[in-house]
């Protein structure tokens, strides 16, 4: 679907049926609270089922309290979805294990973190990490929209790309290697044209569905990186839930993300002055892994990704990673992943 950028807010104002069948159900429950019991009764219950609508009254069991990855990537090759936040949808507690970046363009929007309140207002970006309990409520004309962006994929795909020493970087390397909950960081861009206008680009090109997408897709949230931290930077609510330990620790990460290929333990500890002994002790405890666990992490991050958006053999993807013997490669993707790496690319190329 191709949508231009002047016709942008009118497309994300017009209310989609299911954002009508929850602003009706709203309406009833808030208006008529005398009557709400037999409005409940005239629903079709095939068709709550059939559109996956929720209805807490009609809920025997809590909606999503938790996703996964393949809740919401299942059917989907990229590292990116883009979804309008319906409005008038009720509001529950959730967590996931990937990264949701809510964006409100127009209005303001409930926001629940942790069990604290935010009122976010047109321009407010929040980041939330994985395992941080959230909810969201837009219960007028306010638009939303939600990046849901793979935490499997992340540090291979944009981690990297960050300069060490920013408040992302910093940020991102906490929740992605301290694996605590309850992090969230909120960009208060305001009214910024020129964020807005990147994030009318993304979700057009998400809707286009032209080629090169992902290509395209990944470059653009890049650009709004870029854009948040040069002209909002100083405009950051955040939450960690401890300190990131060693102050070193995201220039660390982020020579590794650059240079897994052929990094060694030896080299990198020379690279920033410590001894081989210290930096081990120092990865372990500023990450929680081993500096091996780290590297494989990193190859068989990159090694998915090739095997999801090219055509490379297994071979040329072996060289790509930094592996010199695919049988080594093949058995550890395996036990990594549970399935080998034919079988994996073709589970996400021929979807």
């Amino acid at each position: 679907m191709q949508i231009s950028k002047k016709d942008f807010h009118r497309y994300l104002s017009e209310y989609t049926e299911d954002e009508i069948f929850y602003r009706n159900t709203y309406l009833q429950r808030t208006e008529h609270p005398e009557t709400f019991r037999e409005y409940l009764k005239s629903l079709d219950p095939a068709y709550i089922q059939d559109r996956r609508l929720y209805v807490p009254e009609l809920q025997e069991e809590p909606w999503f309290p938790s996703m996964g990855e393949n809740d919401v990537f299942a059917n989907i090759p990229e590292n990116i979805v883009i979804s309008k936040h319906f409005r008038y949808t009720p509001e529950f507690t959730h967590k996931h294990d990937f990264f949701e970046i809510l964006c409100v363009y127009d209005g303001t929007v409930s926001n629940q973190i942790q069990g604290i309140h935010h009122t976010l207002h047109t321009g407010d970006i929040c980041i939330i990490p994985p395992n941080t309990r959230h909810s969201l409520g837009v219960f007028d004309d306010s638009l939303a929209f939600n990046i849901i962006v793979r935490s499997s994929t992340f540090q291979s795909t944009f981690f990297q790309s960050m300069a060490a020493d920013s408040a992302l970087a910093k940020f991102f390397s906490h929740v992605l290697y301290q694996k605590t909950e309850g992090n969230f960081l909120i960009f208060h861009a305001g009214e910024d044209e020129r964020i807005l206008s990147t994030l009318e680009d993304l979700y057009i090109e998400y809707m286009l569905h032209a080629r090169y997408r992902s290509a395209f897709l990944n470059a653009e949230l890049m650009m709004l990186w870029a854009q948040l931290l040069r002209y909002h930077e100083n405009d950051i609510e955040s939450i960690l839930t401890k300190t990131a330990g060693n102050s070193s620790i995201p220039e660390i990460l982020n020579y590794l993300s650059q240079n897994y290929r052929t990094a060694t333990l030896h080299d990198t500890a020379a690279h920033f002055g410590y001894s081989t002994s210290h930096f081990s002790t120092l990865i372990k405890e500023g990450t929680g892994r081993t500096f091996l666990t780290i590297i494989k992490e990193l190859k068989l991050s990159q090694a998915s990704r090739a095997l999801r958006e090219t055509s490379l053999s297994i071979n040329s993807i072996c060289e790509l990673t930094g592996y010199e013997n695919p049988e080594h490669f093949m058995r550890l993707f395996k036990k990594t992943y549970s399935i080998t790496p034919g079988e994996y690319r073709k589970e996400h190329r021929g979807k």
